[in-house]
């Protein structure tokens, strides 16, 4: 698990396009474990490219949500849960549990 406060602002940011939440919806049911590419593209509900994948990738990775070991290895989701709060203290995103 990683130390690093996430930016409530950043994340939401990042899961606000319907592909990239998708992409962390997959990665978060597959936690601990990556997905490849190739796993990746065969989830999403339609036709993506690799190219807008990686696009997709580097923003979630960006946001803190995501890791990577090279697009060989996969990526994983960080947690296996993301709870957002919004509230007089602004915006946060807490690290979860299911």
């Amino acid at each position: 698990m990683h130390k690093k406060e996430l930016n409530g602002h950043k994340v939401g940011e990042a899961i606000s396009d319907s592909t990239r939440a998708q992409i962390l919806k997959h990665l978060i049911r597959a936690y601990p474990n990556s997905l490849t590419m190739s796993n990746i593209e065969k989830a999403l509900s339609k036709p993506v490219s690799p190219t807008t994948i990686s696009f997709h990738l580097r923003k979630l990775r960006e946001a803190g949500l995501v890791t990577s070991n090279g697009h060989k290895k996969g990526f994983r989701a960080l947690n296996q849960a993301f709870n957002i709060v919004i509230d007089n203290d602004g915006v946060r995103v807490k690290e979860g549990k299911k």
